[in-house]
């Protein structure tokens, strides 16, 4: 994982060059006070700037590419279909949010700990006292945890999440027996977090009581629809559980915007991408995710595909991605 940032890596992270912003730019911050002072490491007769990861929000927060919310964005990442990296663009789309400034928080709501795989800090374990205590939304409701105890800090200080537990197995069965089941999370966990810009709360691919406190609690809902066969098959029966879902609790001003996922170069792959333009042309934010060995390896870094290798175009597709989703979802509060 990357532990110091220069200037020119911060240059091709934040797009200088897009948004029209050079060096000097952020040298001039630097001098000002407006941004953390770097590290300075001596390089023969050069004295090269070295940011800390605990540095950089400050510095996206002035020169990045997205900016804060004017009101607390709530998104529910969610489709009936494995494999179509909805983890992975949350990991993608939550961190690049701390990256820039944005206050995120991560909630993990998949059985199968997806999310939590990819955010935390593994560590060796040699006997069973070395496993970690991780407490997650469960002991959050039921058991009633201090919610410092079931939040866990990235090395953003703008990047937290609450870790998924197998203990979500036996939140689902006590959300069935509450009154208002479909409103927990929205009555006792959100007003627990105001300090967060946005939250993003990361579903199996499994209908649940889960899955509808975190529809009911969003404003957004983000849905990947993977490229291939077998997502195309489930994509309408699929989607019309979300449709159905939002007409029955009355959710009449939540928006659904649908991104397309591991598109290839062949045939398939475009007649499918192309079929779902027309389709969800609606809802679809047209700028595919491709398929690529980079965006797994970035992962592995635990890193997002603009940190691993900012310059590729995958990263480029995931930049221009992101700031479309952005602009859409930003906006929504505004009049």
């Amino acid at each position: 994982m990357q532990q110091f940032w220069t200037s020119s890596y911060i240059k091709k992270v934040f797009r200088f060059d897009d948004n029209h912003i050079s060096l000097q730019s952020l040298y001039n911050a630097e001098e000002k006070k407006y941004i953390p002072t770097a590290h300075r490491e001596q390089r023969g007769k050069i004295n090269v700037r070295k940011w800390t990861n605990e540095q950089i929000p400050s510095i996206g927060e002035k020169f990045g590419f997205l900016k804060r919310p004017k009101e607390q964005v709530v998104i529910c990442k969610y489709i009936q279909k494995g494999g179509v990296l909805k983890t992975t663009t949350t990991f993608n789309e939550a961190r690049v949010l701390g990256l820039n400034g944005v206050r995120t928080l991560v909630i993990g709501a998949d059985f199968e700990c997806s999310i939590t795989d990819v955010i935390m800090d593994k560590h060796e374990i040699t006997t069973l006292n070395d496993r970690p205590m991780t407490l997650g939304l469960y002991h959050l409701l039921v058991e009633n945890a201090p919610l410092g105890d079931v939040i866990v800090k990235t090395n953003l200080p703008t990047l937290d999440f609450i870790p998924e537990t197998h203990d979500l197995v036996a939140l689902d069965k006590w959300l069935n027996q509450q009154t208002r089941r479909e409103y927990v999370f929205k009555d006792k966990v959100l007003p627990l977090l105001n300090d967060y810009d946005v939250i993003i709360f990361d579903n199996g691919p499994s209908w649940n009581h889960l899955i509808e406190n975190s529809l009911t609690s969003a404003n957004t809902v983000i849905c990947p629809l993977g490229c291939n066969l077998l997502a195309y098959n489930a994509s309408e029966t699929n989607l019309s559980s979300i449709f159905e879902f939002q007409e029955k609790m009355a959710l009449d001003s939540q928006k659904v915007f649908m991104i397309p996922t591991l598109l290839e170069r062949n045939s398939l792959s475009q007649q499918i991408y192309g079929q779902y333009l027309t389709k969800f042309e609606k809802y679809i934010i047209p700028l595919p995710i491709r398929t690529s060995v980079k965006g797994q390896e970035a992962l592995v870094c635990k890193q997002t595909i603009l940190e691993y290798a900012p310059t590729s175009q995958f990263a480029q597709d995931y930049y221009e991605l992101i700031t479309s989703l952005w602009s859409k979802i930003a906006c929504l509060g505004e009049n």
